[in-house]
């Protein structure tokens, strides 16, 4: 048996930050890592066991174990607006409707989930670097980003004792990079694109295009505020000792 629920999506959330509320309302449903999830780009699927969601690919219902599998679908209202349906729809393996009122309790637990930021700002200070953690999770793995300040030595080497850098996850960094993405990349035969492999060196004015960028995406992300107003201060704060900041990607 499948059910569907639509609901309208909270314009000032990104589908980003609307799928990250959404894993982080499975993880609560499930518990810990313990279901298993596909993301496309405007869907999540996700059920209790994998060998359930094979199943279910293959026959088009959970396997006869499964009590449940949920399907989120996002569609954009207009293009181009921001503004996002969502569909959600509950998968069983009853043949009748003794669950609809289950789903339907599930789905404004859902809302009310959505409602609410995932996470607070997590700090933690290590020798070199400040790891700034808003939507993370330890088992989303190590890649990420350095942000550091640079400056070079009479010799034209990078000097040492500029301060401590900044490091941001993938999951994370993706909103940041809504921003740097307005400079960076460039057009031109003189600069190259983004490089999430290695090193970006950006100049003072160029961040402080990003700067801008970034106090509009707060507006427009409230729940994320707190995680670019930490980063925009940090920058700002080392822009006062060096005139560029580095970010070096380890994809």
């Amino acid at each position: 048996m499948r059910y569907d629920i639509e609901i309208a999506c909270a314009s000032y959330l990104t589908l980003h930050e609307q799928k990250l509320r959404i894993k982080s309302f499975l993880i609560d449903y499930f518990g810990t890592a313990h279901f298993f999830l596909v993301e496309t780009g405007f869907s999540i699927t996700a059920v209790q066991e994998e060998t359930a969601f094979l199943e279910w690919m293959n026959t088009g219902r959970p396997d006869r174990t499964t009590k449940e599998l949920f399907l989120f679908e996002w569609a954009e209202q207009e293009r181009g607006s921001g503004h996002f349906l969502l569909k959600c729809s509950f998968f069983n393996r009853l043949e009748d409707n003794s669950r609809r009122k289950q789903f339907e309790k599930i789905v404004l637990q859902m809302k009310e989930h959505m409602g609410h930021p995932t996470l607070t700002l997590h700090i933690d200070q290590r020798e070199k670097y400040i790891d700034v953690r808003q939507f993370h999770h330890r088992a989303d793995g190590k890649i990420g980003y350095a942000l550091l300040p640079y400056a070079e030595d009479e010799q034209g080497r990078w000097r040492e004792n500029l301060g401590v850098g900044l490091w941001i996850y993938r999951e994370d960094f993706h909103l940041l990079y809504e921003g740097i993405k307005a400079v960076y990349p460039r057009k031109g035969a003189d600069f190259e694109d983004f490089d999430d492999t290695g090193m970006n060196f950006i100049r003072k004015p160029e961040w402080q295009m990003i700067l801008k960028h970034w106090t509009q995406l707060a507006i427009h992300n409230p729940s994320s505020a707190e995680f670019i107003d930490y980063v925009s201060r940090w920058v700002i704060a080392t822009l006062e000792q060096v005139d560029e900041i580095a970010i070096e990607g380890n994809l």
